[in-house]
């Protein structure tokens, strides 16, 4: 799926509050997939430093975050032992960095696609009441925090790695000149 960047908010559930954060979450996936074009598999495996983040661990990062916050926040379930095997060294990176390298580029589109559409469909279907039901074992358990801020900050999130991307792409240009 091509995914251009829109400039409006798409009636896509009939619920505006739910189509203000689709409408984030979608300006979020599309910008970082135009910025991976042309990325080469040693961009996307390469650390500044050992131990510091790669292109590929962040890609790795927000398509684990996605799965995450779709299990645990919107089908509010706990993760099964292959979904943890699988995604959390995406979401802690730390020790696992050297482990999310070697996926080609078109791993990563696929799996940004996927886990959007599959994200975006789930959303669609929850009801505003589910959206602003507060919840108190997560975030901030004395006031709680609500889905509509967890989608929310999963966008902000992805936003906030891929200016770490961008950096990291500069890094790799000047080590090469």
């Amino acid at each position: 799926m091509q995914m251009e960047r829109r400039f409006y908010i798409e009636e896509e559930s009939g619920k505006p509050v739910i189509d203000y954060l689709l409408a984030i979450k979608y300006d979020a996936r599309s910008t970082t997939l135009q910025r991976l074009k042309n990325l080469t598999q040693e961009e996307l495996d390469w650390q500044p430093y050992e131990g510091w983040n790669s292109i590929g661990a962040l890609l790795s990062h927000i398509i684990a975050g996605d799965r995450y916050f779709k299990a645990v926040f919107i089908e509010e379930r706990e993760l099964t032992e292959i979904e943890k095997q699988a995604w959390m060294p995406g979401m802690d990176l730390g020790k696992y960095v050297s482990e999310l390298q070697g996926k080609p580029l078109e791993y990563y589109i696929d799996e940004l696609t996927n886990t959007y559409l599959e994200s975006k469909e789930a959303i669609k279907n929850i009801s505003v009441e589910k959206l602003l039901e507060r919840r108190f074992d997560t975030y901030d358990k004395v006031k709680g925090s609500d889905l509509a801020w967890v989608l929310y900050h999963g966008a902000e999130d992805e936003v906030h790695h891929r200016g770490q991307i961008s950096i990291l792409r500069k890094l790799y240009k000047m080590r090469t000149v």
